[in-house]
């Protein structure tokens, strides 16, 4: 029950988010910060929604690491979606080094 309620916040937080942010989502570029480390081959070659989808993930690191992974990757020592898309964070949020998950 607990996993549900929080997982109905998140989702309603987002819709907050998205909705006072829907006419700059739309038009905004994601680019990735100078502070982390650039994007792996094995990012730059997925569509542009994945490549966002990582830069997303990178800019809003606290978002994501409240989002439950269910994909079974748990098992491989992941605590969230965040886990998916960083294997390592630096000084102020600093990606250091990527992770290959997010792309399946």
């Amino acid at each position: 029950m607990k996993r549900i309620t929080s997982l109905l916040f998140l989702g309603i937080l987002f819709a907050i988010v998205a909705a006072g942010c829907s006419s700059k989502l739309s038009d905004q570029s994601w680019k990735l910060d100078k502070k982390h480390s650039p994007l792996p081959d094995f990012v730059l070659n997925t569509s542009e929604k994945i490549q966002e989808t990582y830069v997303m993930a990178a800019t809003y690191p606290e978002v994501v690491a409240q989002v439950p992974c269910y994909c079974g990757c748990v098992n491989d020592g992941h605590k969230s979606n965040l886990d998916c898309f960083v294997k390592g964070m630096g000084p102020e949020n600093a990606v250091e080094e990527w992770d290959s998950h997010g792309i399946a």
